[in-house]
């Protein structure tokens, strides 16, 4: 298995299996684009959006949103929703593929604050410390607050979500 999906002593499990198995066999400049329909396929609203996901290791996953008229808002910028939805996408791919087959991934909150007008596109980066990708694997129930930074085009946070 690739060294960049495992990155600990724990048992991978079966979405990162998966996963470890698809980077070890599609080449890399393929990856995003194969990622993207394994984990769209799945996740319905995240293909009608268009969520695209970039890379994943152990600790980070990078997802990119592009403005496309079917989830703008009235003004043409990125609708506040769809954020939202690529950001709990960057965290949820990471947390599930994280969490062990014999436990039960499930958010229990989202807190997304709405900080500016979206100018153009968005990049997602949702990650975990080492110490909270053990405890994932260590604690019965391994709760973790994902940290997650959604910037547009212009470089700046149009929300700021965990």
């Amino acid at each position: 298995m690739p060294d960049h999906i495992m990155g600990g002593s724990y048992k991978l499990n079966k979405m990162a299996t998966s996963i470890a198995k698809l980077q070890s066999v599609v080449p890399s400049s393929f990856q995003p684009l194969a990622l993207s329909y394994v984990f769209n396929s799945m996740v319905k609203l995240a293909g009608t959006a268009g969520i695209r996901i970039e890379s994943l290791t152990h600790t980070t996953a990078r997802v990119s949103l592009q403005n496309k008229k079917k989830i703008q808002n009235h003004i043409g910028g990125l609708h506040a929703c769809s954020m939202a939805l690529a950001a709990e996408s960057a965290t949820g791919i990471l947390i599930g593929m994280n969490v062990p087959d014999t436990h039960l991934p499930l958010i229990k909150s989202m807190k997304v604050d709405f900080i500016r007008r979206c100018e153009g596109s968005i990049n997602v980066e949702a990650s975990i410390t080492d110490d909270d990708y053990k405890r994932i694997h260590e604690e019965d129930k391994g709760e973790v607050t994902v940290k997650c930074t959604v910037v547009d085009e212009s470089g700046k946070e149009p929300i700021k979500a965990e």
